[in-house]
């Protein structure tokens, strides 16, 4: 008798992990084609693009569950928190610029779409004055809607300005924003073979090349790739934040 209670404890944890980390992918994958949506929006109409944010990414899906969980349909949470303050309160540094909420639909472009058709919600994707986004899904059964999304947008406190030239850890990397040729120069390196990436904001690699770092001028060819922000690295180290224009 004891060893069938510790199997079905332990088939009680099992299903519970898995539900967990198939919850936290499918979360993931949502938050990505979500954001390719917006920022296709954006570039169709001559914005700059969004990233997602963690803190954003929080803020949005607690205020999710919390309208699923409690059946309400608000901008004002229950405890009468505000989107900026639940941003703030889920450790967003930036500046909170905006709010989306949506109920219903079951899949990200239902609801993309139900807001693209609202002026409000419109003008909140195609906001100039936001470069961070996070985005929340939670579902309740026996609730009204069963399905709530949440979007919230923020202005990043660490974004690039437009400087020309950059230095991190004796490379130099310009210009910043970029159009065409990104040129990365390896200061008083050390002779060894370092491993560059270009990576998109959705963590695809679009670059990549082994280099010898000592006193090494390396150009980019980087005018085929999209409008937006790409980071580049070296050895899986984050050196710096790209805009390409």
């Amino acid at each position: 008798m004891k060893s069938l209670r510790y199997y079905l404890a332990f088939l009680s944890l099992f299903i519970l992990l898995n539900f967990q980390n198939t919850h936290a992918q499918s979360a993931q994958q949502e938050a990505e084609e979500m954001l390719g949506l917006v920022n296709t929006l954006r570039a169709n109409n001559g914005r700059s693009p969004v990233v997602l944010n963690v803190e954003l990414n929080f803020a949005a899906f607690d205020h999710s569950y919390d309208m699923a969980s409690n059946n309400y349909f608000s901008h004002t949470g229950l405890n009468g928190s505000t989107f900026s303050q639940r941003a703030i309160s889920a450790g967003y540094t930036g500046s909170p610029r905006g709010e989306n909420i949506a109920a219903g639909n079951s899949s990200v472009v239902n609801t993309f779409n139900q807001w693209v058709n609202s002026t409000g919600h419109l003008n909140n994707m195609l906001n100039s004055g936001v470069d961070e986004m996070g985005i929340g899904h939670a579902i309740f059964n026996g609730s009204t809607y069963t399905h709530y999304w949440t979007q919230v947008f923020g202005k990043g406190s660490g974004v690039l300005g437009i400087e020309d030239h950059e230095i991190a850890e004796n490379i130099s990397i310009y210009p910043n924003p970029v159009k065409d040729i990104l040129h990365i120069r390896f200061e008083n390196a050390s002779r060894e073979l370092f491993d560059i990436k270009l990576i998109t904001t959705t963590g695809q690699i679009v670059y990549q090349q082994f280099v010898n770092t000592f006193d090494t001028d390396l150009t980019l060819n980087i005018g085929h790739l999209p409008t937006g922000i790409y980071f580049l690295y070296a050895q899986n180290k984050l050196l710096h934040k790209t805009i390409k224009y």
